[in-house]
């Protein structure tokens, strides 16, 4: 359920009880990671029937836009916002399934590359129309501007916390 009204009524107690709090801030934050469970919770729906999760897919359509379908395997990491230990599991997983493959990097053995398969490139050109309707569907009545407009404010928070650590 994404009802944010229990939520907001917490952090208007916080507000009255700590003088100073940022409950506008605040408010976005929450939002953010409600936002955030939502559509991942839309994405895995969409990908159970394919045994995979969102942290699956993610690597798949990194992958598959990607030049030459490949990545370092920490480029990856960092892409999907996942630790090096989770996504080596993941990749564990894909590369049981026949879904990406790993080898060296040319010129530096020690930096893995993961590519993906052409089994691996048939499932994302299946799902992606699939996932990307289950979770577009968040914007569904906004306008092109709103859509600019929120992309813009995004990502003004995105390089405030780059530049604030």
């Amino acid at each position: 359920m994404s009802d944010f009204g229990p939520t907001e009524q917490r952090l208007r107690r916080v507000q009255a009880r700590v003088p100073g709090f940022p409950f506008e801030k605040m408010r976005l934050v929450r939002m953010a990671y409600h936002l955030q469970k939502n559509l991942r919770d839309r994405s895995n729906a969409a990908l159970r029937q394919y045994e995979l999760g969102d942290t699956h897919y993610m690597v798949l359509a990194i992958l598959y836009g990607s030049v030459d379908e490949t990545s370092t395997a920490s480029e990856l990491s960092e892409a999907c916002n996942e630790k090096p230990a989770n996504l080596t599991r993941v990749c564990d997983e894909l590369a049981a399934k026949s879904l990406v493959r790993r080898g060296p990097k040319p010129g530096d053995r020690r930096a893995v590359m993961i590519s993906l398969s052409d089994e691996g490139r048939v499932l994302i050109e299946r799902i992606l129309p699939e996932v990307s309707a289950a979770t577009t569907a968040a914007f569904a009545g906004f306008t092109p501007a709103e859509l600019d407009t929120l992309a813009s404010l995004n990502a003004r928070v995105l390089r405030n916390l780059d530049s604030k650590g």
